[in-house]
């Protein structure tokens, strides 16, 4: 029997992390504020659930990790919050 392998779900944290490494690689690791359109995020993070980026980008956007232009969001940009917290996870032990 052959089972097709289905990527593991991403938790909701993981899914956020994943959003502001993907908006930092698309600015090219420039200083704030450096935007990007929401759709290359989008392609970016090889995902269809536009609803799924949207919910992260306002929790994101709430911490202060991101801002943003338009409900909804067309375009993002890290914050340097985001990029210390991005530094931060980048720096604990595997």
């Amino acid at each position: 029997m052959i089972v097709p392998m289905v990527a593991t779900p991403l938790s909701p944290a993981q899914f956020i992390s994943a959003l502001l490494t993907a908006v930092r690689e698309l600015t090219g690791h420039r200083p704030p504020p450096t935007w990007t359109h929401v759709d290359k995020l989008q392609h970016k993070l090889a995902t269809g659930n536009r609803d799924a980026i949207d919910a992260a980008i306002r929790v994101a956007v709430g911490r202060g990790w991101l801002r943003s232009d338009g409900d909804p969001p067309s375009s993002v940009t890290i914050t340097v919050e985001g990029i210390k917290l991005l530094e931060q996870n980048s720096q604990r032990p595997a």
